[in-house]
């Protein structure tokens, strides 16, 4: 959403793919980012992009499932860059049947606890190392859904894509499949710096809170900011427990997860604002936690952490 330059490590990614040919990838853009002529001669085959006017993210999201020609659709963010496997994974999984299937993850940036803290408070419950197997949630994106199950939404199906998890939670209800492919594995890009990732786990919560009162009454709703506290510290016990799982022997320190401790108070603060404003308000500005790209530049130096670390 910030134009056609911005996605091209991300691009980079999935044209490694091994399996290249199996994946159809659509490339949402704003009318005035688009790609340059020469641009477009260069797009290899499979690549379409799709020029979305003035839309916001969550309703380009929306446009572009509606286009695609697959049985299943990857919603694929800026920031997150799938290892050369991921799709040969992927696709070994598809003839079981399951309706959602979602990766393991990994932080990108390796050098700054802001960045860390930000991937565990989010992102632990699918931090590698993890098992594959069966699965009772699955990360709102990066994971690959039934389309059908998508377009069953209709003209609610943009409202959906507002925050991924919520989109996830219905087809939890609906009593989906989903299963955990731990071969099928990424890379988690998040901005290092504290007052940043503090900026963005409170829009983060902005969104969780709009979204999960949007049916509650308004005295309700004005009364929710007093959770504010407990909220914050069930994101960071979810933080802490897998940390414990995982992020201790991966090489994540006890400052990562003090720096989820106040992230986690961002977001309280946000869900309790986000009660209080409603979606209509808080909509325009979610976008902000989903459009981050990341530069060739900023995956080669993660490459070389990632050598750094595992020699």
């Amino acid at each position: 959403m910030k134009g056609f330059e911005s996605v091209l490590a991300a691009l980079d990614a999935w044209e490694a793919q091994t399996r290249r040919e199996a994946l159809e990838i659509l490339i949402l853009c704003p009318d005035h980012l688009g790609p340059t002529d020469q641009q477009k001669r260069e797009l290899t085959p499979g690549q379409i992009i799709i020029m979305v006017g003035n839309a916001d993210l969550h309703e380009a999201r929306a446009l572009g499932t509606g286009k695609a020609a697959s049985e299943y659709v990857m919603l694929a963010e800026d920031h997150c860059l799938p290892d050369p496997e991921w799709t040969q994974a992927m696709l070994d999984r598809l003839d079981e049947g399951w309706d959602a299937i979602g990766p393991a993850l990994r932080a990108g940036n390796r050098t700054n606890v802001w960045a860390e803290g930000s991937f565990l408070i989010g992102y632990g419950e699918w931090m590698m190392p993890i098992t594959s197997g069966p699965a009772k949630i699955l990360c709102g994106w990066n994971g690959i859904v039934r389309t059908q199950l998508l377009r069953q939404a209709e003209s609610s199906l943009s409202d959906e894509m507002l925050v991924g998890a919520f989109l996830i939670r219905r087809l939890k209800r609906q009593n989906c499949r989903f299963y955990l492919e731990a071969r099928a594995r990424m890379r988690h890009f998040d901005l290092p710096g504290w007052s940043y990732e503090s900026f963005l786990l409170t829009i983060v919560g902005l969104g969780f809170g709009a979204l999960r009162t949007r049916t509650w009454p308004l005295a309700a709703r004005l009364l929710y900011p007093l959770a504010a506290p407990a909220i914050a510290f069930l994101h960071w016990k979810r933080a802490f427990i897998h940390y414990r799982r995982s992020g201790s022997s991966c090489g994540m320190s006890l400052s990562t997860l003090a720096a989820a401790s106040l992230l986690a108070m961002a977001w309280g603060l946000g869900e309790g604002a986000g009660a209080v404003l409603g979606v209509n308000r808080v909509a325009p500005h979610l976008w902000r936690t989903e459009v981050k790209p990341v530069s060739r530049e900023e995956v080669a130096q993660s490459t070389a952490q990632e050598a750094a670390l595992s020699g």
